[in-house]
């Protein structure tokens, strides 16, 4: 079972998805990444989970290990956000 992995890479992206490693891919289902948005404070930004792919026809992709240049877990709040949006079920 993959787990919610989120991947910064040598491109400078920093992307969530469920991820599993199987040798020297990085398997991503679903790869949403952070981009930047407007909010109503002035001064202020917030950010949204877009796919990270928008023009894709499939919902999983392999990465090789070179592009990543760290692999950690989410925050609670951002894997919970991230697991709505590909669900669509409001946890």
């Amino acid at each position: 079972m993959s787990e919610v992995k989120v991947l910064k890479l040598t491109t400078g992206e920093e992307i969530i998805a469920r991820a599993e490693q199987q040798r020297d891919i990085m398997i991503l289902h679903k790869p949403m990444s952070f981009q930047p948005v407007p909010t109503q404070v002035q001064g202020t930004v917030g950010m949204a989970l877009v796919p990270w792919l928008m023009s894709a026809k499939d919902d999983f992709f392999e990465i090789s290990l070179t592009h990543i240049v760290i692999e950690t877990e989410p925050k609670k709040d951002i894997e919970k956000n991230y697991l709505s949006t590909i669900s669509g079920i409001t946890l």
